[in-house]
């Protein structure tokens, strides 16, 4: 197969992820049986300012590329990084550049919603300052976010902008809660979300492609186009990018 991950915490010894190397190249070897070939990995990035690891990120997943191949794990994996709002004011250009996907001039970061409500305000702030700097956004985990989904218009005004949705497979196989599953199969069902991540974090939280395919199709979805938000989309996300972005205007 040829699934692609955009969201997922791969890296060992650097966030709420993987422990050890030893712990990610198993959290790999699942990934791969689930039929994923490439993973872009998404350390949390208040984690790695607070251990003024950032500028080593790129390093650490070519030590982890190379890892990988050396224990016969056939998963390419690609430097990322997953925003929350207030992480963005932290970041010059340049850095925003080495975690962003896509070609020059269509290049794109993920940026988490927060979860469980939050700062929906502020969350709108950074996407709108993103953008301003020159870069599209995918959003992670709309769906485990109550603000953001019970707001009159955001996320058509964010899609309008040029914004992308990715759900997390965890919340379609119920991990987070009924409202979280029935948020994100109705972002994905209506055509509101573009791509599917597992958000897997260790191999107690592994990946979950698979089983979020057969959650979306069981609710309607025709089978082609369910997979295709865990393969077609996503790669093509990092091929050619995000268009440039758009001022959001609201509904």
């Amino acid at each position: 197969m040829q699934r692609a991950e955009l969201h997922f915490h791969l890296l060992p010894d650097v966030d709420d992820g993987p422990v050890d190397l030893d712990e990610a190249i198993e959290l790999a070897r699942l990934t791969v049986a689930d039929g994923t070939s490439l993973v872009t990995v998404t350390p949390h990035v208040r984690e790695l300012l607070r251990q003024g690891i950032l500028g080593e990120l790129a390093a650490r997943t070519h030590e982890l590329a190379a890892a990988l191949a050396g224990a016969g794990v056939p998963l390419e994996v690609r430097t990322g990084a997953e925003l929350a709002h207030d992480d963005v004011a932290l970041l010059g250009d340049r850095e925003l550049d080495a975690i962003a996907q896509g070609p020059t001039g269509a290049r794109w970061v993920l940026l988490e919603a927060p979860l469980f409500g939050g700062d929906l305000d502020g969350f709108l702030a950074a996407i709108a300052e993103v953008r301003e700097r020159g870069f599209g956004t995918l959003i992670g985990h709309p769906e485990r976010c109550a603000v953001l989904m019970e707001s009159d218009g955001a996320i058509a005004a964010e899609r309008r902008a040029g914004a992308r949705l990715q759900v997390n497979g965890s919340s379609l196989t119920g991990l987070h809660g009924a409202r979280a599953r029935a948020w994100g199969l109705e972002l994905l069902r209506t055509g509101a979300a573009d791509v599917i991540a597992s958000d897997a974090h260790r191999p107690s939280r592994p990946a979950v492609l698979s089983a979020a395919v057969a959650a979306v199709a069981a609710d309607g979805v025709a089978r082609d186009v369910a997979e295709a938000f865990v393969s077609a989309t996503p790669r093509a996300l990092l091929r050619h990018g995000i268009a440039p972005a758009r001022p959001a205007r609201a509904a």
